[in-house]
């Protein structure tokens, strides 16, 4: 189970990314970091997110949600880990919730990149 629950973690903390540089791109565009205009960094955000907006819209099951379902198997077992941060990253809603929300993180991600362009 420890490698499922090391797949939620990584799950979790690709979420956390890319909720974090939306945040954190008019901040640190306003306070002069460096680290927020690196072009490699916002390439990487407008990836995952375009990635996660496309599965959703053809509706794929993302990768790291499958291969933590499979290192599960049948046999449910809840740790810490899973139990808290599966509660943290999926909710059961209609399909065309996640859709409008990844679209919309898609589209504020394209608009952060031309407002505040990275060096």
């Amino acid at each position: 189970m420890w490698l499922a629950d090391l797949i939620l973690i990584i799950h979790f903390c690709i979420i956390f990314f890319v909720i974090s540089v939306f945040l954190l791109v008019p901040i640190g565009y306003g306070n002069n970091w460096i680290w927020i205009k690196n072009r490699k960094l916002r390439y990487i955000h407008i990836f995952i997110i375009g990635f996660v907006s496309m599965e959703s819209i053809f509706g794929l099951i993302c990768p790291l949600t499958v291969i933590e379902n499979k290192l599960r198997g049948k046999y449910f077992y809840d740790t810490f880990v899973n139990r808290y941060l599966s509660e943290l990253i999926y909710f059961d809603l209609p399909t065309i919730f996640f859709i409008t929300i990844y679209l919309s993180g898609l589209l504020l991600t394209i608009i952060l990149y031309f407002k505040y362009p990275p060096e």
